[in-house]
Order: structure tokens, then C-alpha cells, then sequence
């Protein structure tokens, strides 16, 4: 298994040196970092794990990436018989999961699969708006907020049914959401701890530095509404970190804008960058504050992908790596409110995969070659009952991230376009 070391910051252009484009993406997705509040004396650094993992398995992913998004796309325009996708990269197959005969499109995509790689169908019992529906359906009537104990409902991406986490006391009754249709099993699991950057500097910003105690995601642009008005920079967050709009967002003490929407539903908020400053289309990677910290240019986005190996980037606990996703397209119940498009990622070799502090922090998979990053989520917590020991700044860590879809995210607030590097 080959290790990538942390280069330099002095290996990498400087922030003047970045040429900035905007990429005009149609499916662009945004991940964000959270940061410890208590930063005044951080006391002796700690290093964060490498950014660790089988070089092989992250080139064979990158274009499984996109023959999966190509499926997708292919059995949306062909119907509504999608179930889902599922990659397994060590073997090399893509497992697209349909309802009934699959379209023809599929078949074209099909037919691009790289050398090494291959795609097998399967059929499935439902599909992903069957099991979606069904599942609002039980958050509604079994959720926290609404007096029961589901706390979590994932669609199986093999369309067999509905897995629910529920937060139980053992020697309790069994909850009655196990026996609503289309459910096929249970986890016994604790409610999501939210994790409220790097170290904050001067304009221009990027994504995974500190943001009021939380983490900045990827940079954005939004175009004007009409012909000739200007564009408008932006940085997304959790919205669990922020108290209300147009609350001020500082990096350190340097004021990076303002507070200009939350969306609870997906856990972010949108940051209004301030006058006279501006942003970059690159991302923090490695440590926080012990000069093993560097930048390296987000160039796209990627769908979660259950099988698909991503990594973390927070503002209190730095970068991991070797995450794996489980689960994708969750519904989660907080009790106060309910998140959507939430996926599930676990560290392999049970280290760190986020902390407190990380909130908001960008989610992301590596190119083939390691140089850039394509986006993928938002870091909105971890799992309490699987702790890790925590790195840098952060206190409170588990081995599983819970993280927002950023191309959701950039879906909502559309025509909203990542900033590439």
C-alpha cells in the first residue's frame, strides 16, 4: 500500500501565483470542514494521519466515477426504474441496480466501460423514488421530531428495501417502524453529533479553513439574475454552525462576509464573501498549524457512491483519507429537524474520519494522479459510538463521517457554480 506524504506549502504556488477559473458545472457539488472554537493556545500540535490509501484503488476509481455517473444519467432519461449504483473498485465492476427491463441508454453507456473495467445489471425490487417516498413517509410518522425513534432511513442502493437506524435503550420494545413495508433491516445506533479551518489568513479564501469555530466548504460563484449584473463569490458551511442570517463569518479574526441562507434540510449555509476580498478555487489539505498544510485545485465534483473511497478535510482535525462509503442518500432525523441526501463513510483501518470542529468541511475524492480534487460532500458529523483518537485541534472523533451530497447542495441553490482551481 503506497503513502502520500505531505509536501511543503512552499512546494505549491502561492495564493498571487493561482490562476482562478470559474467552472461552469452543471452537477457541481460543494463539501465543507468545521474547526474547534477553542483556538487561542491549541497547545502541541498533533499530526493528523496520513492521507493514506492503495494508490491503485483511487486511479481505478476515478474513471468508475464516470461510467457510474453516465449509468445514472442514462437510467433517469430511460425511466423511473433506477434503483442505484454500486462500485466495487478492488474488483473493478460498477453494479447498476434497475426495476424491470432497463432502458436502451443503458446498454450505450455500458458500452464505454474503460479497459478493467466492467458493468453488470442487476434487477431490483423497487426503485430509488419508491423507496425515497417510502421513506419520508416513515420520517414523518416514526421520526424523532415526531415522538418515535427512527433517527436515520438509507434506500439499499440494490433496491431491496429500506435499512432504518433507530435510537433504542436495550430491553425495549422493538420499534413499530420495523414492521412499515418495504423495510428490510435495522441498526441500533445513537443520534449524529454535529462537529462544530485550518487557521484563518487573509483574502483570497479557500475551501476547509476555519469558520467560526466551524469549517468553510468549497468556494462557489453565482452568476447574476440578469444580463450585465455582476457575479457574486461565496463559501458554503453547516448550517448548524451559524445562528441566524446575515450573522458576520470571521476566519481568525479576518472577516470573510456574511451569513446569507441556511438550509436545514441540507445541513449548509451560504456565505456572502465580503467586499474587497475574494476566493479561490482551491482547497487546504494535510495537517492544521504545523507547516504540513498546503493547497491543491478542486476541478469537479463527484456523486457519493456507496463502495467509493473519499477523504475528509476539517479545520480542527486536518485530512483522512481511506473512507469508505456505506450508506448514501439517508434521511436523517435530528429531532429538531430532518436532513436529506446525507451519506455515510467509514475510516477502514478504524482511525479518524472526522471531528469536532470539522463541521462543514470539505468531503472529496482524489484524481488519479493526486494533483486536484473533485468535491463531494459536506461533513455535517460523526457517530458517537465509534470513537477515534483525535488529532490537532479537535477533541471529540469518530471513525464514521455523516456528510451532505454537494451536488444537492449546489442543486438547491442553483444557478450556483463551483469554483474551480
Amino acid at each position: 500500500m503506497s503513502r502520500r506524504t505531505f509536501p511543503s506549502k512552499s512546494a505549491f504556488p502561492s495564493k498571487s501565483a493561482k490562476t482562478v477559473t470559474v467552472a461552469l458545472l452543471a452537477a457541481a457539488t460543494v463539501v465543507l470542514g468545521p474547526l474547534s472554537p477553542a483556538l487561542a493556545d491549541p497547545g502541541p500540535a498533533r499530526s493528523a494521519s496520513p492521507v493514506t490509501g492503495d494508490a491503485d484503488l483511487v486511479r481505478r476509481q476515478a474513471p468508475m466515477l464516470v461510467l457510474a455517473d453516465e449509468l445514472e444519467a442514462a437510467g433517469k432519461a430511460g425511466g423511473s426504474g433506477f434503483a442505484g449504483v454500486v462500485l466495487d473498485v478492488p474488483a473493478g465492476v460498477v453494479h447498476l441496480y434497475w426495476k424491470g427491463a432497463a432502458p436502451r441508454a443503458v446498454d450505450v453507456a455500458t458500452a464505454k466501460a474503460p479497459a478493467g473495467v466492467r458493468v453488470e445489471v442487476h434487477a431490483a425490487a423497487h426503485s430509488a423514488e419508491e423507496l425515497r417516498e417510502q421513506a419520508d413517509r416513515i420520517i414523518r410518522k416514526h421520526g424523532l421530531s415526531a415522538g418515535g425513534d427512527v433517527h436515520r432511513v438509507t434506500p439499499l442502493e440494490d433496491g431491496s428495501g429500506l435499512e432504518l437506524g433507530v435510537v433504542r435503550t436495550p430491553g425495549t420494545p422493538v420499534t413499530r417502524a420495523v414492521t412499515e413495508p418495504l423495510v428490510t433491516r435495522t441498526e441500533v445506533e445513537e443520534p449524529v453529533t454535529p462537529y462544530d479551518g485550518r487557521r484563518g489568513g487573509g483574502s483570497p479564501f479557500e475551501g476547509g479553513i476555519r469558520i467560526n469555530g466551524c469549517s468553510a466548504a468549497f468556494t462557489a460563484v453565482a452568476l447574476p439574475e440578469g444580463p450585465g449584473g455582476p457575479q457574486t463569490e461565496k463559501l458554503l458551511g453547516a448550517a448548524h454552525c451559524v445562528d441566524y442570517v446575515g450573522q458576520r463569518v470571521y476566519t481568525g479574526s479576518v472577516l470573510v462576509g456574511h451569513v446569507e441562507a441556511v438550509n436545514p434540510e441540507l445541513d449548509t449555509s451560504l456565505i456572502a464573501v465580503a467586499p474587497g476580498t475574494s476566493i479561490t478555487g482551491w482547497m487546504w489539505d494535510g495537517g492544521v498549524g504545523d507547516g504540513s498544510e498546503f493547497t491543491k485545485p478542486v476541478q469537479g465534483t463527484s456523486a457519493p457512491r456507496k463502495g467509493t473511497f473519499v477523504c475528509t478535510s476539517g479545520a480542527a482535525s486536518g485530512v483522512h483519507c481511506d473512507i469508505k462509503i456505506s450508506k448514501t442518500g439517508s434521511t436523517l432525523d435530528w429531532r429538531t429537524h430532518v436532513s436529506r441526501a446525507v451519506s455515510v463513510g467509514d475510516q477502514r483501518q478504524g482511525e479518524l474520519a472526522a471531528g469536532d470542529g470539522d463541521s462543514g468541511g470539505p468531503v472529496f475524492t482524489l484524481e488519479s494522479n493526486f494533483s486536484s480534487v473533485l468535491a463531494a460532500g459536506v461533513i455535517i458529523g460523526g457517530d458517537p459510538k465509534r470513537p477515534a483518537t483525535c488529532t490537532y485541534l479537535s477533541t471529540d472523533c469518530s471513525t464514521r463521517v455523516f456528510f451532505t451530497d454537494f451536488r444537492a447542495v449546489q442543486s438547491h441553490w442553483a444557478p450556483l457554480y463551483l469554483m474551480a482551481g
